[in-house]
């Protein structure tokens, strides 16, 4: 299925759905049960999720494979609305209470039964052929870690006009450019949408549970360890995702961690970093 055919599915919810699609849904989940041997885990950290999230699962659902494979999704406190549709279609959640993508996939990585697991977001659509094309590399490449794509972007309730077909052409060409390039330069357009990691060479490492905020820098520094004990391979697949909030006037997105972003009152902040209460 292309993007667009999803544009009914924004916003839906179970009771929503007509008795095709949410009996198909909630068998799709009752089979991935009796997976008792998973290769792959698929990791989908939720927060607020609910209007995407079913369209998200049916991308799931069309997956075609014949690696066994599991799905686990990571509430990271997430709404009621969220947690409710997950339930009602019967899907595997496991609960991170501690806030951030990044505590929210360590979860979900010491979770995962798989040998390989995929990182993915709850607002994007995937290729059909997209456990494939990430995961078989990794049975003909024994010193692979890591595979990894670039995702495309759609608007409003999974729409592609023509300005946004162009958009993503160009974007395709630019990352697809950068990532050629020198490991510095391709760290930092590896994103954890679409992301497959050998889970042995993974797990050791884990995730940096301390950064505070996202924007890139939980995939990069994984991409900076794992760099020292395998090779890395590009995969040409098809991932469509929601375009990023607009950025607020001279205000780049969070980078990293927020206790080096420059403080308005250093001496708060360095008595919080000390834990020194203020006389």
């Amino acid at each position: 299925m292309k993007v667009t055919a999803y544009q009914s599915y924004y916003g839906a919810t179970p009771q929503s759905l007509e008795n095709g699609d949410l009996n198909r849904l909630i068998t799709y989940f009752e089979l991935l049960e009796d997976v008792q041997k998973p290769v792959v885990s698929l990791i989908i950290p939720v927060f607020r999720a609910k209007e995407t999230l079913v369209a998200h699962i049916l991308s799931l659902s069309n997956l075609k494979t014949i690696i066994p494979y599991e799905v686990i999704f990571v509430e990271n406190n997430a709404d009621t609305e969220t947690l409710t549709i997950l339930k009602q279609l019967g899907a595997k959640v496991v609960s991170q209470p501690v806030q951030g993508i990044t505590p929210a996939r360590q979860k979900g990585l010491e979770t995962a039964r798989g040998q390989i697991v995929c990182t993915m977001d709850p607002d994007s659509i995937y290729d059909p052929y997209y456990i494939d094309k990430m995961v078989l590399p990794f049975f003909m490449d024994k010193d692979l870690v890591l595979c990894y794509s670039v995702s495309q972007s759609y608007e409003n309730e999974f729409q592609l006009s023509p300005k946004m077909r162009i958009r993503n052409k160009i974007k395709l060409a630019y990352f697809r450019w950068k990532l050629s390039q020198n490991f510095t330069t391709k760290i930092k357009f590896i994103r954890a949408v679409s992301m497959a990691v050998r889970k042995e060479a993974l797990l050791p490492i884990g995730y940096d549970t301390d950064l505070r905020a996202v924007s890139g820098c939980d995939d990069g520094m994984l991409a900076i360890h794992l760099h020292n004990m395998g090779t890395f391979k590009y995969v040409s697949t098809k991932v469509f995702t929601a375009l990023p909030p607009k950025r607020e006037p001279g205000k780049p997105f969070p980078f990293c961690n927020e206790r080096f972003h420059t403080s308005k009152n250093p001496l708060a902040a360095t008595f919080k970093a000390l834990d020194i209460t203020e006389a």
